[in-house]
């Protein structure tokens, strides 16, 4: 079992990368770390388990003929979990990695997101339609306080994990990190959202111009001036998936992005320093400039209580 599965795993990430003939994939397959044991591959074990590949991970493996028989990889039009197959691919690939990661000094992780053991519970949680107890510590209170919570789906940000669902008393919907989580257990009566919060806490809908996690006020277009040689690399990986490129100077690229003005941004505005200023909207703008006035201010009255060593 443990075989097949990372055979198919294997196939399916190799032919992503490149449509291979038959010959080609035996060759390869004998050569790789993945193939423990220096298996051969006859046409008769990799067709039964390209028929399981294809289950796995919801894909068609086609031998077009009229290109050379290679095997490619196709996505069906339907197909909705892309990304958790890039994810399940990516950990594959660790995973045949591992060996390497460990023996050598070249290769450097950043930490695992925390309370990911939380997650089986939860998953579970959300597929029986139960509800979850668990007590939660706020960063705004000095003692953990008891939650019931009815899960509607996980997201990871920034290397943590939240659940988001209904608080089950208070008919509202919450985001809960997983890491101030404590005493998590399932209730075993069947809970379901609400019908005035079903449409809601959608998955595909609820973050949208968001951000992170925080989920407040309505979307605006925001403007910012991004200097060299940050606004390269925006260009590689945008702020938000709506930015869009508005005008260009010679040190300089203005953007813009469709998102709600949330408390994340203005963290990650200002996280880019001096190289990022945001140019609209003004009520966002004097946001950030207050916020730097007191960081300053907090630097001047640290400044002037130093102590000298």
């Amino acid at each position: 079992m443990i075989f097949k599965y990372r055979f198919c795993l294997w196939l399916v990430d190799t032919l992503s990368m490149q449509p291979l003939t038959f010959e080609k994939i035996q060759k390869k397959w004998l050569n790789s770390s993945t193939n423990e044991d220096g298996e051969a591959l006859f046409e008769r074990t990799f067709n039964r388990y390209r028929r399981e590949a294809e289950a796995l991970m919801h894909v068609d493996i086609i031998c077009d003929k009229r290109d050379g028989n290679l095997y490619k990889v196709v996505r069906p039009d339907s197909f909705k979990n892309y990304e958790l197959q890039k994810w399940l691919l990516s950990a594959f690939r660790i995973s045949n990695l591992a060996e390497h990661v460990n023996g050598h000094k070249y290769v450097m992780l950043d930490s695992a997101p925390p309370a990911a053991h939380l997650l089986q519970t939860i998953m579970d949680a959300i597929d029986h339609k139960q509800g979850l107890k668990f007590k939660y510590q706020s960063h705004y209170k000095d003692f953990p306080g008891e939650v019931e919570l009815i899960p509607a789906f996980v997201r990871l940000f920034k290397q943590r994990w939240y659940v988001i669902g209904e608080v089950a008393e208070k008919k509202c919907a919450m985001s809960c990190a997983l890491e101030r989580i404590s005493d998590l257990e399932i209730i075993e009566d069947k809970r379901s959202i609400s019908k005035g919060l079903s449409k809601l806490l959608n998955p595909d809908t609820y973050f949208e111009h968001c951000f992170g996690i925080i989920r407040q006020f309505e979307p605006e277009i925001i403007r910012f001036r991004a200097f060299w040689p940050q606004d390269a690399y925006l260009r590689d990986v945008p702020m938000h998936s709506s930015q869009t490129e508005v005008a260009k100077g010679n040190d300089y690229t203005d953007f813009e992005i469709y998102v709600r003005p949330t408390y994340d941004l203005k963290q990650e505005f200002l996280w880019n320093r001096d190289k990022v200023a945001v140019l609209s909207p003004e009520p966002f703008r004097q946001d950030l400039i207050n916020v730097l006035k007191a960081t300053l201010k907090g630097y001047e009255i640290g400044e002037n209580n130093a102590i000298d060593e």
